[in-house]
């Protein structure tokens, strides 16, 4: 580490050490879904010092995105800009060192499942249960932490606000045995991709109370993912295992960790952990679904 890096980081350095932005800067992270949250990620991972990002989404730039995708900017032009874009130029403007690979396509493509084998470290910026099971199925098979993350708004007299963090670090625990993960609507979504368009709710709010889709907002989206990047700067320094699960609850201002423990037997982080090839996760590729997990 030259000077000029010592001083950027050096209130790094005095919290976690150099051997842990050492662990940090080797790192490669892919993030899946390159929007509200996933902005927000790429902007504090490049912060950090991460050098290698993967970046997934099909995705472009929409006039509704403007209210809080860090990095996007007023004469964007929409249609026209691609969210892996946003991304790659929000991490150059920090450090233009960074290696950014681009995948704008659905995670279910083989360069996607490539990027992501290849990788160290999964985020999930998703919103559908198809995505989730897919990312927790290939993060397990190949043995990469997957860290998803979620915000919600439920609106009403009181609204109900705020996000959670899962993480499946080492196969001891996944969204599916935390009771997280809907299988059912999962497994729905895959199989039927019709199905997709008629979902009765996203992000926790019913579509007929808002026409399309739920409410989003800047800084509830920052909340849930200073939440995340912190559970991974614990676990890749060694301050301490990440939790499994943290639920931010906005309108009370409290935070709490699961108690849970993960089922001793689930199929998806014990009996697909490691297992790579054997595992048969790419048998989504090609299966007609990607359009429908964009």
């Amino acid at each position: 580490m030259n000077k000029r890096q010592e001083n950027r980081f050096d209130r790094q350095l005095r919290f976690f050490g150099r051997a842990g932005q050492k662990r940090i800067q080797s790192a490669k992270v892919a993030v899946v879904g390159v929007g509200g949250l996933g902005t927000h990620v790429v902007q504090q991972l490049s912060l950090l010092g991460v050098k290698k990002l993967s970046l997934v989404d099909a995705q472009e730039l929409d006039e509704t995105n403007l209210n809080r995708y860090v990095g996007a900017r007023h004469d964007d032009p929409i249609p026209g800009t691609l969210k892996v874009n946003i991304g790659e130029r929000l991490a150059h403007t920090i450090d233009p060192t960074i290696q950014i690979e681009k995948i704008s396509d659905s995670v279910v493509c083989d360069e996607a499942f490539s990027a992501i084998k290849s990788t160290d470290y999964v985020f999930g910026c998703v919103d559908n249960e198809g995505t989730r099971l897919v990312l927790t199925e290939l993060c397990a098979a190949y043995a990469k932490p997957y860290f998803d993350l979620a915000s919600d708004i439920i609106p009403g007299d009181r609204p109900a606000y705020g996000g959670r963090v899962a993480v499946a670090w080492d196969g001891n625990g996944c969204l599916a045995c935390l009771g997280i993960l809907d299988i059912k609507d999962a497994q729905l979504q895959l199989a039927r991709p019709e199905a997709q368009r008629d979902q009765n709710a996203i992000y926790g709010v019913e579509r007929r109370l808002l026409g399309q889709v739920g409410p989003s907002v800047v800084s509830i989206n920052g909340a849930v993912v200073s939440i995340a990047v912190t559970e991974f700067v614990a676990g890749i320094t060694g301050l301490r295992r990440p939790f499994r699960l943290l639920n931010y609850y906005g309108q009370s201002g409290k935070m709490t960790v699961s108690q849970d423990e993960p089922q001793t037997d689930c199929y998806y982080c014990k009996s697909l952990w490691g297992k790579s090839d054997h595992a048969e996760v790419e048998r989504y590729i090609g299966a007609g679904i990607g359009q429908w997990l964009r």
